[in-house]
């Protein structure tokens, strides 16, 4: 390890026995069980906002999120003579979510459904509130939007285009519809009226909930009782019936989890169903959009926290939204137009493949809103 590291580790009262490298960090296996050590360059308000989060999680009986460690000085962020800032996480043994394992999926769904639950009325202060509040997702999608229209304009006035070029141009129309549709849509919706509840109630959400950021721990996996999953229509015929799980039960199911929720530097107040669009989107985009498995996330996270209409077509609205189609559009725009990486190419056809099967869940998930 790096002389700046043991310098930063000298700050902490932990004994280290053992350290080794992991993505953009250190784990350190100490005699408080394992800890994570990575570079930091938020901002103090920032940490003490998601450290606040973290706390407030862990007296609910929700333990296994990755809880900051603070120094002998009792601060969070530790710095060494350079002035460069590091933080140390409390971290788990085990592996990150398997988007392709349905028992992994389902479990994800769980703990998605009971976080949320936990993360409602949270205390926080008006200016908390305030630096830490979504933005307007109408802004997000018109400003998207130009930005699709301005690449399609620049790609067009090239004379001689390479591959990435003639590929974006030959899907583009129907993608772009895709984007003027669910602008449409949201404009409509009850959208700002959901955002202004969820920011009265103070409901958090994780702002990145990955597979990167679930870990399956090794201390053994419950097992679930699994049902045969039923035709993805009969499950969305069963959807309005369930009935939410008390708060005793969604203690006991937190205390008893088996796995570990971290790397929630980027929660803000706002509505938690933006959490479960990107979790289903990611899922269903490894699964080749298969209907019965997004039912099934669907089925297993309405169990626990009931999806209300007005939030089923913000979760539609979403997934209309061809972001991915938006993100290649966005590294295009930004990066070297002269060579475009053969990974952007294949992501590109990739998207353009699964576009059928995407839309079938779409109907699917439309009809439960007529």
């Amino acid at each position: 390890m790096e002389d700046r590291n043991q310098e930063v580790l000298r700050q902490y009262s932990f004994k280290i026995y053992n350290t080794y490298r992991t993505r953009g960090a250190f784990i350190l296996e100490t005699d408080r069980g394992l800890k994570l050590l990575r570079s930091f360059e938020g901002s103090k308000n920032r940490v003490e906002f998601e450290n606040a989060l973290l706390d407030i999680l862990v007296e609910m009986e929700y333990p296994y999120v990755d809880s900051y460690v603070r120094n002998i000085a009792n601060d969070i962020i530790t710095e060494d003579s350079s002035g460069n800032k590091y933080v140390i996480k409390n971290w788990f043994p085990g592996e990150e979510c398997n988007l392709r394992d349905e028992a992994d999926v389902s479990d994800a769904a769980t703990n998605l459904a009971t976080l949320h639950s936990l993360l409602r009325e949270v205390p926080l202060s008006e200016e908390q509130i305030q630096h830490n509040s979504y933005i307007d997702l109408m802004e997000v999608f018109d400003k998207r939007n130009r930005e699709l229209k301005r690449v399609r304009s620049y790609i067009r006035e090239k004379r001689k285009k390479n591959e990435f070029e003639m590929c974006y141009m030959s899907c583009y129309d129907e993608f772009y519809a895709q984007a003027q549709a669910a602008t449409k849509i949201l404009g409509e919706s009850c959208y700002i009226e959901l955002l202004k509840s969820a920011i009265a109630h103070r409901c958090i959400c994780h702002g990145n909930y990955t597979y990167h950021n679930v870990i399956m721990l090794k201390t053994g996996r419950i097992v679930h009782e699994k049902n045969v999953q039923a035709p993805f229509q009969d499950n969305w015929q069963k959807f309005d019936k369930r009935e939410a799980l008390s708060a005793a039960g969604l203690r006991k199911k937190a205390s008893v989890s088996n796995m570990a929720t971290t790397n929630f530097d980027k929660a803000y107040i706002g509505i938690q169903i933006m959490d479960l669009y990107h979790f289903i989107r990611k899922v269903m985009e490894k699964n080749d959009w298969d209907l019965d498995l997004g039912s099934m996330i669907l089925d297993t996270y309405h169990t626990i926290l009931p999806i209300s209409k007005e939030e089923q077509k913000l979760l539609y609205v979403l997934l209309l939204y061809p972001e991915k189609f938006w993100k290649i559009t966005n590294f295009y725009y930004n990066g070297k137009k002269s060579w475009v990486p053969q990974r952007n190419i294949q992501k590109l056809m990739g998207i353009q493949e699964q576009m059928q099967r995407k839309n079938n869940f779409l109907q699917c998930l439309e009809g439960t809103l007529i």
